[in-house]
């Protein structure tokens, strides 16, 4: 399936006039930003469902996952990403228009479901939320650093991807996975090598440092979480800040290679 075909399921897009176009394009864009951040920050400070964001997460035992704290880390997210509605609001694509609106659209489902205990069905919507930034993050060359251009959507991909791969954990052990034999400190490990892999693969080949730094924003959080009682957890995830941290300092692409 190719991108067109993702985008028009979910956002139909219609040839018009330029000046007929634009309009319900910006009002989208803008209306789907401010809901998808009432609703991501009351759920945080407010019972959806009789029931707060975190303490959902909170409920069960998770290794893998961060401390409280850590998500404030969405008022850097919404601000920058509010930056670049203002400052792109009339020069974005019919592409970025498009996929911006359904990043929001998802993002705001994703509590909804996430609030209704439905983990499943949440962990499909943050799998399509976190490839739709994907392929945001793609409309902007490698070279761009600005916040008006790809750092917000380089954020923001993080998170996400770090939030689904914590859900994952989250869900697995929701629903009583024995992981096969192996401790859950274990899997932890597991998990948060897969993560810094990630990180250092975006960190190379798409010659980024903001995407890596959220991964040690996080990974920070983890080990804040985890203290004394997982050390094995915790060290894995200071050495791993510690990796990601040389990636950002010393990982260099080619500059032929970049686009």
């Amino acid at each position: 399936m190719s991108d067109s075909t993702i985008l028009i399921c979910l956002f139909p897009i219609q040839s018009n006039t330029k000046g007929e176009e634009n309009m319900p394009r910006f009002l989208m864009m803008t209306i789907s930003y401010i809901v998808s951040l009432i609703l991501t920050f009351s759920s945080f400070f407010m019972k959806l469902n009789g029931q707060s964001s975190l303490e959902i997460s909170n409920r069960f035992p998770v290794v893998f996952a961060p401390v409280d704290g850590s998500h404030v880390i969405w008022i850097v997210i919404y601000l920058f990403i509010g930056y670049w509605l203002v400052m792109n609001i009339k020069k974005t694509s019919m592409k970025q228009s498009a996929l911006f609106s359904c990043i929001n659209i998802l993002q705001a489902l994703t509590i909804y479901v996430w609030h209704h205990e439905l983990f499943i069905v949440s962990l499909g919507i943050t799998l399509l939320l976190v490839l739709y930034l994907f392929m945001l993050y793609n409309t902007y060359p490698f070279h761009d650093k600005s916040l008006s251009g790809r750092i917000p959507f380089a954020i923001y991909f993080a998170w996400m991807t770090f939030i689904f791969i914590t859900n994952i954990s989250f869900t697995l052990t929701a629903y009583g996975w024995n992981g096969f034999g192996l401790s859950t400190p274990l899997w932890a490990v597991i998990l948060l090598t897969l993560g810094g892999a990630i990180a250092l693969h975006i960190r190379f080949h798409h010659f980024d440092i903001m995407y890596p730094s959220v991964f040690i924003w996080a990974y920070l959080g983890i080990t804040l979480h985890n203290g004394f009682d997982e050390l094995l957890v915790t060290t894995a995830a200071l050495f791993l800040c510690g990796v990601l941290l040389v990636g950002i300092l010393f990982i260099k692409k080619n500059p032929a290679n970049q686009k």
